[in-house]
This record gives structure tokens, sequence and C-alpha cells, in this order.
């Protein structure tokens, strides 16, 4: 097939030199397919070849009128106008089977009946010139031309007409031949040279008209392929138009928000498969539309119930945080009046620790007053002893005076003086006798007071150790009340802590829950937007959708 194929380009390719020798009158490719189409009924083989052969009558049928028109020319000027009239006559039907774009037997055979009456015409033109042999050339080179037509009949003809002209005009008028007269072996030369070439191309119009067979078989069944490929892709073509127009169909349907509808012709071959999965996405979608429907409108009854639940707790946040604020300031009032209760517990915690103190230093003193007087007790007694011994002198002294008076009385005047001095001694030893015991009975009763003294003393003791006792009691109390109220304190100062944390906590749970009002109302309205999207789809059983904006009214 690649050989034929190489074979067919180049006779195309020589078709193309010759079709410019071709006049302008004459039709043009268009023409040629209309004669192709004209001979559709025929087999592809005899098309190529008409076409081939259309091809050639028309480039020799050109070929002819320029050398009718040379003889034309030629016999005016050698004043033969028979010749002329011949030539014309002779080319005119080649010329209009050309122009009825004819390929059959006829104007094949006319034209090589024609071409070599032409070459006869020259040769008779030239027959009075030196160019008569040499005008046998043109039989050789127009038999020659004969073979554009592929046609070994035309070659036949051809070389029949050529040897019966020279046959002929060699018996009657071989003037027109050979200059030298009649002379049958050079005819006979001829025909065997004449008969050679015809053979050879003969030989050469089979090979081309085989060769032509052979590329046209094979343009056949590539023609025949791709006719089978062009129904296959014509049909490829009619089911996807088929497939297309209900995809389309299906996919507007769906643009428009219909998921109910469903493909229900079958597609042809493995389209099939196409149809089965578009319905079953569309069924999928259309549980899942509806699945976000039934989602958006619990969504939306959810964020109502959220906003009307963060109302709620926003009301009762700014209730709480009221409360919060009176128990604040509640523990403020109470935690300063407990600071000040607890430094007038520390002042009394003071003064019962100074009283103590003071209770202490007395219960020394008094102690050291009670060994004074017990000292005083002890020198009261002491005392008593000297004026005991004192009053002893004091008798014994008076005894003495008694006694130097009467030694006295005894010496006469010259004791008299003695008797005065001991007169005296005796007075002063009773008078010594009188204040000793007048001392005795003062001291008695200082011994007496002293004693009572002691034992108010030492009662006095007793009751300043109570005391102290009782104001170390007192002190250890104020101590716990002091240390209770610091307690007190440090609990009122962390309740106040507690109570500012929760105020601000309170404070952030009214904000949060404005908050959180305001975002379930952006998701109600997201959700009622939402609703109102998935609401323009016709589905299978779908519910009525309720508005959200309704019961969030």
């Amino acid at each position: 097939m690649p050989s034929a194929a190489r074979s067919w380009r180049a006779l195309r390719t020589v078709a193309a030199c010759c079709a410019p020798l071709a006049p302008a009158s004459f039709p043009s490719a268009p023409a040629r397919r209309d004669v192709s189409h004209r001979t559709e009924g025929k087999p592809m083989v005899a098309d190529e070849m008409c076409q081939l052969r259309e091809n050639g009558v028309r480039m020799l049928a050109a070929l002819a009128a320029v050398v009718s028109g040379i003889l034309v020319v030629w016999a005016l000027i050698g004043d033969a106008p028979l010749v002329a009239v011949s030539a014309v006559v002779l080319v005119a039907p080649l010329i209009w089977s050309a122009h009825q774009h004819r390929c059959d037997a006829v104007a094949r055979v006319m034209t090589g009946v024609t071409y070599p009456l032409l070459a006869g015409l020259l040769l008779a033109l030239a027959s009075n010139t030196d160019w008569l042999v040499d005008m046998h050339i043109v039989f050789f080179a127009f038999l020659a031309m004969l073979a554009a037509l592929a046609d070994w009949r035309v070659i036949v003809t051809g070389t029949f007409v050529t040897g019966l002209h020279h046959l002929l005009l060699n018996l009657f008028a071989p003037g027109y031949v050979f200059p030298d007269g009649a002379d049958l072996g050079r005819v006979l030369f001829h025909a065997a040279i004449v008969l050679i070439e015809a053979l050879v191309l003969i030989y050469l119009c089979l090979q081309t008209e085989g060769l032509i067979r052979r590329v046209t078989e094979a343009r056949t069944a590539q023609a025949a392929l791709d006719a089978e490929r062009h129904a296959e892709r014509e049909a490829i073509s009619a089911e996807q138009r088929l497939v297309l127009a209900g995809l389309s169909e299906r996919l507007r349907t769906l643009a428009a928000g219909d998921l109910a509808a469903r493909l229900t012709a079958p597609f042809p071959g493995e389209y099939e498969t196409a149809r089965l999965l578009l319905n079953s996405s569309c069924s999928e979608l259309d549980q899942l539309v509806g699945a976000v429907a039934l989602t958006a409108d619990q969504v939306a009854s959810g964020a109502h119930e959220l906003r009307e639940a963060s109302s709620d707790l926003a009301g009762k946040t700014e209730q709480q945080t009221a409360a919060v604020e009176t128990v604040a300031h509640t523990a403020g009032d109470l935690l300063r009046d407990i600071e000040a209760q607890a430094q007038l517990w520390s002042a009394t915690r003071s003064t019962a620790l100074g009283a103590k103190a003071d209770a202490d230093r007395g219960a020394v003193e008094i102690t050291g007053a009670a060994e004074a007087m017990s000292r005083i007790e002890a020198s009261s007694a002491e005392i008593g002893e000297m004026i005991a011994f004192i009053d002893t002198i004091a008798f014994q002294t008076n005894l003495l005076a008694l006694n130097a008076g009467v030694e006295a009385a005894r010496a006469g005047e010259a004791g008299k003086g003695f008797a005065v001095v001991a007169n005296e001694v005796r007075e002063l030893a009773q008078r010594s006798a009188q204040s000793a015991s007048a001392i005795k009975q003062l001291v008695a009763a200082s011994r007496d007071e002293v004693a009572l003294g002691v034992t108010r003393v030492q009662q006095m003791v007793s009751l300043l150790a109570s005391l102290v006792s009782r104001f170390s009691d007192i002190a250890g109390q104020v101590d716990q009340i002091a240390s209770g109220a610091d307690g007190t304190v440090d609990a009122i100062r962390q309740i106040n802590a507690a109570t500012a944390m929760l105020d601000r906590a309170m404070q952030q749970n009214a904000a949060m829950a404005e908050q959180t009002s305001a975002a379930s109302v952006a998701l109600l309205r997201s959700a009622e937007s939402l609703n109102g999207q998935v609401s323009r789809f016709q589905r299978h059983n779908a519910p009525a959708v309720v508005p959200a904006l309704g019961r969030a009214a």
C-alpha cells in the first residue's frame, strides 16, 4: 500500500505538471469533483481511471489546439487552406469532448486518431521543406503523448493510424512521406520502430492501469475503513448527543432546583453507568439537601432557644451582679466594722496587759509591804523586849535610887546632895518606867495593828494574785478574741476579694451572655438564609419548611 500511495502521488504530480497546459476556458477542479460525483455509481477504480483519463483528454485537447493553431498559421502561410480546415476539423471534436468532461472510450480513441492525423498534416506541410524527414519524429512524440490517457487501446489506435498513414501515403502520395519517393522498406522500418514504442507504451499503460487499480483499491479499502470509522464516530456521536441531551436536560432541571427528577430513559452502552451514577448522586444530593434543611431548621430552633436562654441568663446575671455588688458593699462595711473592733480589742488587750503588769507590780509592792510589816512586827517584838529591858533597868535604877536615898539619909547632911541626885534618878527611873510602860502599850497596840496590817496585806496579796490571774485570763481571752478578730478580718477580706472576683465574673458572664445572644441572632439569621436557599429545591417527600423567623418572632 505505501508503494501504491507513492505511485499515486507521482501520477498526481504528473497531472499537476500537465494541468497548466489546459486553457482557462476548461472546467477547474470543482468540475472534476462534479464528474466524480456523477460517476458515484461506478466502481472506485473506474472513477479514478476516468478522472485520470479526463485530465489526459483535457491536456491532449489543449496541446492539439496548440498544434492546430500552428497548422492553421503554417497552412495559411504555405497557401494550404485544406490543411488548415482539416486541422480545425480534427481538433474540434477533441476540444468538445474535453469541454464535456468526457473520458469514455470514444473520446479516448478519437484522441488516438486525431494526433497521428495532426502529425500527418505537419508532415504534409513539411513536404516542400528540408524538415520532412525530421517531421517523422512528431509521430513518435505524439504516440508517446497518448500514454497520458493510460489506455493501451489508444496506443494501438495511434499505432494503427500511423502505420496506415505511412502505408497509404507511401502508395498514393509518397512525396508527403519521404523526400525520395516511395520506400516500402523505410515504411516498414518506421513501422517497426513505432511498433516497439507502442509495445513499450502499451506495457506502461497496463502497468499504470494496474498501479491505479491497486492504489484505488487501497484507497477504497481506506475509504471503507474511514467510512466504517466515520459510521462508528457518527454512532458514538449520536449516542453522545443523546447522552448530552439527557444530561443537559437533567442539569437544567437540577439548576432550577429540581432534585426529584430522574433520568428514566436508559443510556446506550457504557453511558448507562453515568446515568445510574447521576441518578444516585441526585438521590444522595436530595438526601443531603433534606438533611441540610432539617439541620438548618434544628439550628434555627436551637438558635432561637439559645437566644431566649441567653436573654434569661443576661437578666439573671444582672440580678446576680446587683446582689453580688450588695454583698460586696455589705462585706466592705462588715470588714471596716470588724477592723475597728479588732483595733478596739487590740487596745483592750493592751490595757489588760498594762493592768496585769500594774497588778504584778502592785503584788510585788504589797509583797514587799507585807515583808516590811513582818519586819516591823519583828522589830516591834524586839522593841517590846528592849522596852522590857528598859523597864527592868528603870526598876533596878529605882531600886538603886532608893538604896542611894537610904544611904544618903544615913549619911545625913553629907548625903543630902546625893539624896537629891538619887531622888532625881528615882524620878527619872519612874518616868522612864512610865515612858517604857506607855511605849510598851504603844508597841503592843502597834504590834496588834501591824499584825492586822500583815493580815490585811496577806489578804490583799491573795486578792492581787487572784486579780493578776483574772487579768491574765482576760489578757488570754482578749488575745483569743483579737486572734479571732484577725481571722475574721482575713476571712472577710477573702470574702470581699472573692466577692469582687465573683462580681467581675458575673460582669464577664453578662458580657458573654450578650455576645451569646448576638451570636445566636447571627446564627438564627444564617439558619434562616440557609433554610431559604434550601427551600428552593424540589425533593422527594420534602416536608414543609417552617421559617425560623416566624418562630423567633
